[in-house]
């Protein structure tokens, strides 16, 4: 991912939170001007510390793989969840929460 596209993400996160730029500004310390650059990919860079304060004022994180690292079953797990479909999550939790499956032995 690209930091065009980590603007791109952290554009639709601070929309779905309902926050201005204005708002993220005085809750990250990083100028609004640098928010709109950051989101429109005009931003030639943006430092580690600026960017985790703006993911954290959107409640994103950022996370850190291999380069063709697989999805991880929680990745599968919030697919469902965003497209507000929690019926697999919920199935998966309750399964896990009965315990292992056992098959009782004839004697």
């Amino acid at each position: 991912m690209n930091l065009a596209e980590l603007g791109e993400a952290f554009r639709s996160a601070r929309m779905a939170a309902d926050l201005t730029q204005q708002q993220v500004a005085e809750m990250s310390g990083v100028a609004r001007g640098r928010i709109s650059m950051f989101e429109t990919g005009a931003l030639p860079e943006i430092g580690a510390v600026k960017m985790l304060s703006l993911f954290d004022a959107v409640g994103l994180e950022l996370i850190v793989r291999p380069p063709g690292h697989q999805r991880t079953l929680d990745d599968v797990l919030a697919e469902p969840a965003e497209a507000g479909d929690t019926s697999m999550r919920q199935r998966v939790r309750k399964r896990s929460a009965r315990g292992p499956k056992t098959t009782k032995r004839q004697p």
